[in-house]
């Protein structure tokens, strides 16, 4: 298995940060050639990112430095080590009432507001034509062998790792910063495993069927949406997290919902209440 996640509801806790907004931080990598890169992206990511210059400020720009800091000390370690792997990944990270968004390769999160798919990203995959076009520029190849490859080999264009085929599969990330105004219901963090068999529109029914089914428990949301993935003929890793943004058994106008204060519950609520859900199967 070569898929890893990151859970940090309460970031503040994690790294000690007094007198901040409430903070917490979501992630999936999925590794290729090997677990190593996948593995030290989830170890280190969220703590470059707080070590960051701009992370008070601008967390965003951070997310981006972090993941090319990460990238760059793999590539150091791989060399070392002789390791030939890398990873793609996908991180949220909340702040207040701002959602910010960082990622790198086809590993995807999606918002659902109001039981609404709200595409938060475009995954970095070879045949997108500006990925195309910058790969190309520098001298390199998109070619079809089974899927669309950078070099005829990777199917990723960008990721953390991947020494041998630099600077064609770059660690650069892409970023997207989103104002959460209390109408959010949640996230869905996954791997290419998920997203590349079951659609956005579908997963939101996945959800809304299983919560209709279980009388609103949720604790089983993620394993549920692994097998819907599964069931429609993913043969990967299938790695997924689901982000509930606020209680799904109470409507908006009961939660009174204050995002500047709160990144979700009520005035009488603590605040950190993430509920979030873990699901994976190996390919």
């Amino acid at each position: 298995m070569e898929d890893k996640h990151v859970c940090i509801p309460d970031f503040n806790m994690l790294f000690n940060l007094e007198d901040q907004e409430e903070q917490a931080y979501f992630a999936v990598f999925d590794g290729h050639g090997g677990v190593d890169a996948a593995i030290y992206a989830s170890i280190h990511l969220h703590v470059n990112l707080v070590r960051q210059e701009v992370f008070p400020h601008d967390p965003a720009e951070a997310l981006c430095r972090a993941f090319r800091v990460t990238d760059e000390r793999f590539v150091q370690k791989a060399a070392r080590e002789s390791l030939r792997c890398g990873t793609t990944g996908v991180v949220t990270f909340i702040r207040g009432n701002m959602l910010h968004v960082a990622w790198v390769g086809d590993s995807q999160v999606m918002l659902v507001r109001k039981g609404q798919a709200v595409e938060l990203m475009k995954p970095h995959k070879p045949d997108r034509e500006d990925e195309k076009q910058r790969i190309e520029a520098l001298g390199g190849c998109v070619v079809w062998f089974g899927a669309w490859r950078v070099n005829g080999s990777l199917s990723v264009s960008r990721a953390i790792g991947d020494a041998e085929h630099k600077p064609y599969i770059c660690g650069d990330a892409d970023s997207a910063s989103t104002v959460l105004d209390g109408t959010e219901d949640y996230l869905i963090l996954a791997c290419d495993g998920f997203y590349d068999t079951v659609n956005p529109d579908e997963a939101v029914k996945v959800v809304s069927d299983h919560l209709k089914e279980n009388n609103g428990d949720s604790s089983m949301v993620a394993h549920k949406l692994v097998a819907s993935a599964r069931d429609a003929g993913s043969s990967d890793n299938i790695t997924v997290i689901v982000v509930f943004l606020r209680d799904m058994n109470k409507n908006n106008e009961e939660l009174n919902w204050e995002p500047s204060l709160k990144i979700l519950g009520t005035k009488k609520d603590p605040p950190n209440l993430f509920f979030f859900f873990f699901g994976q199967v190996k390919g």
